[in-house]
């Protein structure tokens, strides 16, 4: 048995790499997460060209849980579920597992493959990686992420608001990149008012999908509550983040 991770890129079908579409059309199980039981899954949106009605799709409910054993028990019930699905299809069959992004980048499948290896431990898995949220954003918004010999930060925002509240500095990073800011965007602008960098940032949401939204002027997204898939770019050439 053969399970390919495919990081599906931030949104854009077309952003999926050969190697991955050509894992996803050669598959005889589709496994597609999602965070709800009655929410559709964004990662199998962005793969519908390439599958086909003959390929069985299994939808995954991973919602999003905070403690340690709520985590471990989602992952071994959903690892479960894959290993039979897998089963079905007899020692030779092939599967993918959908997610956006990069399977290494904050991806859930880290957690997951382990539970699923436990369970089927001749299986093999191969990681195809996707193109990333911020690389799309840089893109998009024509903006470097590092030249020369400069550096970069990939933070979540609460991490990021930790370290600033606590004086950790950031100050040799020239760009810092804020993961996952969503519901903490309105503490995340103050943070970057406050070491005067409001200027230096750039926001997105849900980049590569039609819902797709860029916001250079980020100091008017003051009260605004982000979705999941948000982010920040700060280019700041190193001077503050302090």
């Amino acid at each position: 048995m053969q399970l390919t991770v495919v990081g599906l890129g931030p949104g854009d079908p077309e952003l999926i790499t050969v190697k991955g579409k050509q894992a996803i059309e050669a598959a005889d199980v589709i496994f597609a997460p999602r965070s709800q039981p009655a929410e559709a899954s964004r990662a199998l949106r962005i793969a519908q060209p390439w599958c086909s009605p003959q390929q069985q799709v299994v939808l995954l409910t991973l919602p999003m849980v905070r403690d340690v054993e709520g985590q471990a028990a989602t992952y071994r019930a959903t690892a479960s579920v894959m290993a039979a699905a897998l089963a079905e299809h007899g020692h030779t069959a092939r599967g993918v597992y959908l997610l956006l992004g990069d399977p290494l980048l904050y991806g859930t499948f880290t957690y997951l493959g382990h539970a699923l290896t436990e369970q089927l431990p001749t299986l093999t898995i191969e990681i195809i990686p996707g193109v990333t949220s911020f690389a799309a954003t840089a893109a998009r918004a024509g903006v470097p992420l590092s030249m020369h010999d400069e550096q970069v930060a990939i933070v979540p925002a609460s991490a990021y608001l930790a370290a600033v509240s606590s004086g950790i500095p950031f100050a040799h990073f020239h760009t810092v990149i804020i993961m996952k800011v969503g519901r903490v965007l309105p503490q995340v602008i103050a943070a970057l008012d406050a070491l005067g960098l409001l200027d230096r940032a750039i926001y997105a949401e849900q980049i590569g999908m039609p819902e797709e939204r860029i916001v250079r002027d980020v100091g008017r997204l003051a009260t605004y509550q982000g979705p999941y898939l948000s982010l920040l770019i700060v280019r700041n050439n190193g001077e503050q983040h302090q």
